[in-house]
């Protein structure tokens, strides 16, 4: 008795394994749905926000609501993304009209909690990059530029890992000057990935 109920609590979470890598989009909400989010820095208030850490100052919430507040462009430079409510939330801003475009690391990319493929199979822009120099280089950023006007960088990577384990961090800038260093850095990387 004791050993079947072992050998089907084993299968439970087995199943549950499984579910979980094989339907990844069982974890994430709705496109429509949207989370309550932190304030973020509104273009033009202050030229600098934070900085912002990962344990206490609800880094993910933040970079959702500036998705949200989104109205025509988004480019993403990030190494890694895993974190399911970000990846909702750029799906909305896709089906409301901004165009989106990320540059993510190649070898990252093909880890199996990456949401790349997802975003890919739903037309979102994505080019990957494999560094600059060589095998051991990775694409290491970790930026955003909304609409132009705001970036957020920081060592946060848009994962869930980041969010809910790691000591991590972000600052919104929306100095014009700054966020222009960004936009032209995201289209430097962008030409060099495929």
């Amino acid at each position: 008795m004791r050993r079947s109920k072992s050998l089907i609590g084993a299968i439970v979470i087995l199943l549950g394994v499984a579910v979980a890598r094989f339907y990844p989009d069982l974890k994430r909400a709705s496109p429509g749905t949207r989370r309550e989010a932190a304030p973020v820095a509104v273009p033009g208030a202050a030229p600098f926000e934070g900085p912002y850490f990962s344990d206490r100052d609800r880094v993910a919430d933040r970079i959702i609501a500036a998705i949200n507040h989104t109205q025509r462009t988004l480019h993403i430079a990030i190494y890694d993304m895993t974190h399911a409510d970000i990846t909702s939330a750029l799906e909305s801003a896709q089906q409301r009209g901004v165009e989106i475009r990320v540059v993510a690391d190649e070898r990252q990319s093909h880890e199996p909690h990456s949401e790349i493929p997802f975003l890919q199979s739903r037309g979102i822009a994505i080019r990957l990059s494999q560094g600059y120099k060589g095998n051991r280089s990775i694409m290491h950023n970790k930026f955003a530029v909304f609409d132009g006007r705001l970036a957020v960088t920081g060592s946060f990577n848009w994962t869930t890992s980041a969010d809910n384990y790691n000591f991590e961090n972000a600052v919104f800038i929306s100095a014009p000057t700054g966020v222009a260093r960004f936009e032209e850095e995201f289209e430097r990387i962008w030409s060099q990935a495929q």
